[in-house]
């Protein structure tokens, strides 16, 4: 009986052993090896500030074209009143 659970101990510490170096040697085929690419961030991922700032200069280019545009009027209204101002007298 005693060599029998000696053989038993023998066998399956065999086999765990061979079961660790088989696993410690062999490679799996479901490893995946790849490598990481850095391209451009997503615009729909931007924080705050990347975001706002395109938006902000598009916003003072209108907020220039209107000055622009009301200063125009602003002139042309003076000389509308002032040639009405002159006919009226």
């Amino acid at each position: 009986m005693k060599w029998e659970s000696l053989h038993r101990f023998v066998a399956s510490a065999v086999l765990l052993a061979a079961g660790m170096a088989a696993g410690a040697v062999l490679q799996f085929s479901n490893t995946a090896w790849g490598e990481v690419r850095t391209g451009p961030p997503p615009t729909a991922f931007q924080s705050g500030s990347q975001l706002s700032v395109p938006i902000l200069k598009e916003i003072a280019a209108t907020l220039h074209q209107m000055d622009g545009r009301l200063a125009r009027l602003e002139t042309v209204a003076q000389k509308l009143q002032a040639t009405k101002s002159g006919t009226q007298r």
